[in-house]
């Protein structure tokens, strides 16, 4: 009995992966999510991801009418894709496996990049840290693969909390 809860439980983990990228793949999100992207994610993301990736998003509106009124631009927050750890985006996904346990687990996601400008598409794989709340499970973090530049190393939430501590500078005195 034991083994079926756990099989149902993997199943749903690996449906829940499977659509987000499904819907990644839709959406291209590239750079700080817009209000629709967030929307469009939220029923995917546990409260903690979703908050700090709608921190990130504030703070990229903020930055982007500074940098307007200023003379010289400053670079965006969030370069390429933050679901991967390719900048460029996946192209295909598949899931892996997932492996289960009773409060947080991880599906393991091979994802592919392919462009005409490569020679050979790019292949990695990333770890989904899953949470579970009263919705079921949730994502709650990305295990970026690594590896040569311009894969991304760490995970999702840390980049995230990187980045907005990178954008909070002490307020001007007056």
């Amino acid at each position: 009995m034991l083994a079926a809860c756990t099989g149902n439980s993997e199943n749903k983990a690996k449906e829940l992966v499977g659509n987000f990228y499904q819907m990644h793949q839709t959406a291209h999100p590239s750079g700080a999510l817009t209000l629709n992207q967030l929307i469009t994610f939220r029923h995917f993301l546990s409260v903690p991801l979703f908050d700090l990736l709608k921190d990130v998003s504030v703070a990229e509106e903020a930055r982007s009418a500074e940098s307007a009124a200023a003379a010289a631009p400053l670079p965006p927050l969030v370069e390429g894709d933050i679901f991967t750890a390719n900048p460029g985006g996946a192209s295909t996904f598949r899931v892996v496996r997932c492996d289960m346990q009773e409060r947080e687990s991880e599906c393991t996601v091979e994802l592919t990049y392919s462009d005409a400008r490569l020679q050979a598409p790019a292949k990695w794989t990333d770890k989904v840290v899953l949470t579970h709340d009263a919705r079921g499970w949730v994502i709650d973090n990305v295990k970026y693969a690594g590896g040569q530049a311009p894969m991304r190393a760490g995970n999702l939430q840390d980049t995230l909390r990187k980045l907005l501590k990178r954008d909070t500078s002490p307020l001007p005195l007056q």
